[in-house]
């Protein structure tokens, strides 16, 4: 399964939709630490700024950019054909290709944190431990959260195989949901809580509250758990229900 997620991992990241979204991420937190620069500028503004960035846009940008660049033309097709190829079965090949995305998200995350962290220095932001600390914790439960939500898109990717259902559900989840929890002020209701079972950013939020407050709970870790490994057990089922259709042979036509 090694060389399966190997493949699975350079197959990414070579794709142009993947180098271009993820570039566009990066970019977009140096344009949000500058625009801070030369408006309201200290630690906490800079603080402030970067954590939102990180939870609205990378966040859900890094997302889209990895289910748009795993998805590849007749899906199914190529998909059977590859585990063939390795002489793997179909649910290493669910396996390895939700691994090899995880280690490409958190990759992700790993350089945001050096971003931030040298940015933070070039600009002269001076944050604090704390806040460096929040920093780290927002971007470990975030990245927990794109975990999350690629192992449910891969679940519908792997049933339509087509993207246009995992990127709409990864619109509602991750940004849909999230800002009218945010907006009508739902943080504190006790529904928000029960919306953390079914929505990966609402349970990032809540697991990054939980961290800020010093109070990390196990059940924050459980919930994240489930919503992996729930939607990519159905997405092996799925996959090993699938046949692998004939090439239609072209039509001859009479001379």
């Amino acid at each position: 399964m090694t060389g399966l997620i190997k493949e699975e991992l350079l197959s990414v990241i070579k794709k142009k939709r993947f180098i271009i979204l993820t570039a566009a991420a990066f970019i977009g937190a140096v344009v949000t630490a500058v625009l801070t620069k030369n408006k309201y500028w200290n630690d906490l503004t800079y603080f402030l700024a970067l954590q939102n960035y990180i939870s609205t846009v990378f966040t859900p940008l890094a997302g889209f950019s990895l289910i748009l660049s795993v998805y590849r033309k007749k899906y199914t097709r190529s998909s059977i054909l590859q585990t063939e190829e390795h002489g793997t079965g179909r649910a290493a090949g669910v396996m390895s290709r939700f691994i090899s995305g995880s280690v490409i998200l958190i990759a992700c995350y790993a350089v945001m944190v050096l971003l931030v962290l040298l940015m933070g220095l070039v600009l002269g932001a001076h944050t604090t431990a704390e806040q460096a600390g929040a920093f780290a914790a927002r971007l470990v439960t975030d990245c927990a959260a794109s975990i999350a939500m690629y192992s449910i898109s891969l679940f519908w990717l792997y049933l339509f195989a087509f993207p246009v259902v995992p990127v709409l559900l990864q619109g509602v989840l991750m940004i849909g949901i999230p800002y009218i929890a945010g907006s009508y002020n739902l943080y504190d209701v006790y529904i928000y809580r029960i919306g953390g079972f079914i929505v990966p950013k609402l349970t990032g939020d809540i697991a990054y509250a939980d961290l800020v407050l010093a109070n990390p709970r196990l059940a924050d870790a459980g919930i994240f758990l489930l919503q992996i490994t729930v939607p990519l057990l159905f997405a092996m089922l799925v996959f090993r229900l699938k046949k692998l259709k004939p090439d239609k042979e072209p039509e001859v036509q009479p001379s």
